[in-house]
């Protein structure tokens, strides 16, 4: 089942892309009020005892790179979704 969602363009800059087995998310956010949101959302996969279902790059700017496992694609969105920075997600 696909995913579909929306965020505030006008907050944050999100480009997901398919990569290899995995997808891979880049995020820019326009101020850094976004820091511990995204700290939030590594914690929560950092809790659970899978190394490989997401690795976080942090880049200067306000930009993380961030590759999710195919199976853990669901998970990520809906932490997204919690941390207020989707808006909306949607099951097509």
């Amino acid at each position: 089942m696909k995913v579909a969602y929306t965020f505030n363009k006008q907050l944050l800059d999100l480009h997901e892309a398919v990569n290899g087995d995995d997808f891979e998310f880049t995020l820019t956010f326009f101020d850094n009020n976004w820091k511990k949101k995204m700290e939030k959302i590594r914690e929560h996969f950092d809790a659970n005892s899978i190394l490989t279902d997401i690795h976080f790059y942090i880049h200067p700017n306000n930009r993380f790179q961030i590759i999710v496992r195919k199976d853990f694609y669901n998970e990520f969105i809906i932490e997204l979704f919690r941390q207020q920075i989707v808006q909306e997600i949607k099951w097509i």
